[in-house]
């Protein structure tokens, strides 16, 4: 069996005091009475935040393929292009940082990571997006920390854009039903929580 830590550890502590950033994106210094949009809410779910991927023979060390594992997201928030009807919106761009780690079972020296962005608004699902971000592992390398590519996530502003969004945003990885009951199993449960200034 691979080690299995937790995220009760300060690991996830970087992961949401990024979105911070919103209080400065957008900004325009030349009309003082536009200021930045408020960013949606994020949420990594805990079972999403891993992927095991193993070979089919066994959940042993032995035939791990690969595992990944989101350890921040960086992001801001800015004013949007124009949406249908000159309607206004709120622009938040996204990236993930990982830690990749190719196991004895891997046959290719790239691993290929899906992840999701689902946005939701009052509980419910309005858009899942899901992107796929490929990696090659350098010569004799088993583990690295990676970034995916910038993701651009457009919403509808609301009228008080400067102080409120109603939307949240949920990010993990894609996992097939195997490596979700993998999770639910064999990684202990943990919440967490965004940080504001």
């Amino acid at each position: 069996m691979p080690a299995i830590r937790r995220f009760a550890s300060p690991l996830f502590a970087p992961a949401f005091a990024l979105v911070a950033l919103s209080s400065l994106a957008g900004c325009d210094e030349s009309n003082p009475s536009v200021f930045a949009p408020a960013c949606p809410a994020l949420d990594i779910p805990g079972p999403a935040a891993d992927q095991f991927v193993y070979d089919g023979k066994s959940a042993d060390i032995g035939s791990l393929v690969g595992h990944a594992q989101i350890t921040s997201l960086a992001g801001d928030c800015e004013r949007g292009p124009d949406g249908p009807h000159d309607h206004q919106t709120v622009r938040t761009r996204l990236s993930l940082a990982m830690t990749l780690t190719r196991g004895p079972a891997a046959t290719s020296n790239t691993m290929d990571v899906p992840y999701f962005i689902v946005i939701m608004r009052d509980g419910k699902i309005v858009d899942k997006k899901v992107f796929t971000d490929s990696f090659r592992f350098p010569a004799n390398v088993s583990t690295q920390s990676v970034r995916t590519n910038l993701r651009l996530i457009d919403l509808p502003a609301t009228e008080n854009m400067a102080q409120e969004n109603p939307y949240t945003l949920e990010i993990g990885y894609q996992l097939t039903h195997g490596e979700l009951g993998y999770n639910r199993e064999h990684l202990v449960p943990v919440t967490f929580h965004s940080h504001t200034q």
